[in-house]
């Protein structure tokens, strides 16, 4: 050290501390600990959701999906920012809520970018979709909506059988087969490229489409049979052989615990709590009452406790003499 620093803490009490050893011994107990715990409870190895698996063994749930965003009633045509203007759902706390302020930083036409822009993908290869795609834009948008509306309906009494879906004749138009197109296209596999494929082509690397695509029902029936969703600590846990994101316990923990746990606007609310811990921690040193903390809690004198020996064996050591 300069002679500067040694004269600023000429008088303060020092101890030598191997910082290598004690990190290496850390990773030591942490690494045994990990492999012990991963042994003893595991993690289920689930393969990734993909549009192809849902289409073979959950046709149904598949042509739902497609058909709530055809018709308009899926929850994220309604979600708001960062998605759409719509602000009638936004989480906010005492006036306009985040996702106000911030705007639609993602545009998103579910019905256009979800469905119609891929059904054109496959109408190049369908003859029958593409006269479907024809006879539905040529259709004036009531007549779009009765249509849609009227599949969507009739496949909550629809039958599947051996991997066909069995849908009530009903007034559908066009609907049927631009479904059975994006049925093809996802059990063909290629539903998540048709939703992520742009100009940018071959290296596309924003997938925010393919993953909101089966985001509602079918994502969340697959959450909860792994114990993953939000109300489970979901968001701390993990399939696989990587680890959940656990350093977010300090997040989670708030959605278990009522109010939080039914509040419409918890994400604000535990974001703002969050914020707040943190803003507290930072300024502690300024902050008149932590500021204190230390010496009403002494915890210093057990990790210095050697050295506090020492100097009250020197102390009664001198008295003595």
């Amino acid at each position: 050290m300069s002679r500067k620093s040694d004269a600023y803490l000429s008088g303060v009490p020092m101890k030598p501390y191997d910082l290598v050893r004690e990190g290496l011994i850390a990773l030591g107990i942490v690494a045994v600990v990990v492999v012990a715990l991963a042994l003893i409870f595991k993690s289920p190895d689930a393969p990734t959701v993909r549009g192809e698996d849902v289409a073979t063994n959950h046709p149904l749930d598949f042509l739902k999906t497609a058909a709530d965003f055809l018709s308009g009633e899926s929850a994220l045509q309604s979600y708001g920012p960062p998605y759409t203007r719509d602000t009638d759902n936004i989480q906010r706390i005492l006036g306009p809520g985040p996702a106000t302020v911030l705007g639609v930083t993602m545009p998103l036409d579910a019905e256009q970018d979800l469905v119609i822009a891929p059904l054109h993908k496959v109408a190049m290869l369908n003859k029958d979709v593409d006269a479907a795609l024809k006879v539905w834009t040529a259709a004036k948008e009531d007549q779009q909506k009765a249509w849609s509306k009227a599949y969507s309906d009739a496949l909550d009494k629809a039958e599947e059988t051996n991997g066909q879906v069995k849908v009530p004749t009903g007034e559908y138009g066009p609907v049927p087969v631009m479904m059975l197109g994006m049925l093809a296209l996802g059990r063909a596999g290629l539903l998540e490229g048709a939703l992520t494929s742009s100009d940018r082509l071959p290296y596309t690397l924003d997938n925010t489409r393919a993953m909101l695509f089966f985001q509602e029902d079918v994502d969340q029936n697959v959450a909860d049979g792994f114990d993953m969703l939000g109300t489970q600590w979901g968001i701390t846990h993990e399939v696989g052989n990587l680890p959940g994101p656990w350093w977010l316990w300090p997040y989670a923990i708030w959605y278990q615990i009522p109010p939080l746990s039914t509040a419409p606007n918890a994400d604000v609310i535990v974001g703002s709590m969050m914020i707040v811990f943190f803003l507290l921690l930072l300024f502690a040193p300024f902050i008149p009452v932590l500021k204190h903390l230390p010496r009403w809690i002494p915890m210093y004198r057990i990790i210095w406790r050697d050295w506090y020996e020492r100097e009250e064996k020197a102390v009664t050591k001198k008295r003595v003499t």
